[in-house]
């Protein structure tokens, strides 16, 4: 099975510099439909800590990279939040 990782990038509110949480571990998982479907799970959680943290650095974007380091997906944090609540 194939692995993914799951990276966050942030950007700082103070600097306007962009972070990034990298994922050292990833996932096996059959494919990138499932690394997707666990990188929302993960962004939403990290958005709902953003929020009520009024976080000085908060997410942008989570990028899904393969095993060979290649950035394969990117999901606007827009895109985290679900249709019904926008």
């Amino acid at each position: 099975m194939p692995r993914f990782y799951i990276n966050f990038r942030n950007r700082n509110l103070g600097t306007q510099k962009e972070m990034l949480a990298t994922d050292d571990v990833g996932i096996e998982v059959p494919g990138l439909v499932e690394a997707r479907a666990a990188a929302m799970v993960s962004a939403r959680e990290v958005l709902a800590d953003n929020i009520k943290s009024n976080s000085p650095h908060p997410m942008e974007s989570i990028f899904i990279a393969d095993e060979a380091g290649q950035e394969v997906m990117t999901i606007r944090v827009n895109d985290v939040v679900p249709e019904t609540a926008k």
